[in-house]
């Protein structure tokens, strides 16, 4: 399985509005792709100081799979909200191994 995290750190607190609308772009972002066989995100609940403010965890079959879910139509949107919200985002994938 291959596995995508990314970490998001806005610019500054996102208001109600933004927040619900960054919840709903990356929630139909996660059911209208078809490769995505599992997708989580959500913000930082602070326990740790220094956290980035919003993370994404997105498991597809491959990188192939991957690849289609950042070319999908609902992608566009997502990054059209982030655009202004975002100061910085990390990324990091990886091959996620069957426990035996």
């Amino acid at each position: 399985m291959f596995r995508h995290i990314v970490v998001m750190k806005f610019k500054r607190p996102l208001t109600t509005a933004e927040a619900a609308r960054v919840r709903r772009s990356l929630d139909d972002l996660g059911v209208q792709s078809p490769d995505v066989r599992g997708f989580s995100h959500g913000p930082d609940l602070g326990v740790r100081p220094g956290g980035y403010d919003w993370g994404l965890v997105a498991d597809f079959d491959d990188s192939e799979g991957w690849r289609a879910y950042s070319a999908h139509p609902a992608h566009d949107v997502v990054r059209d909200v982030m655009r202004d919200l975002v100061e910085a985002q990390s990324v990091v994938q990886f091959d996620v191994q069957a426990r035996s």
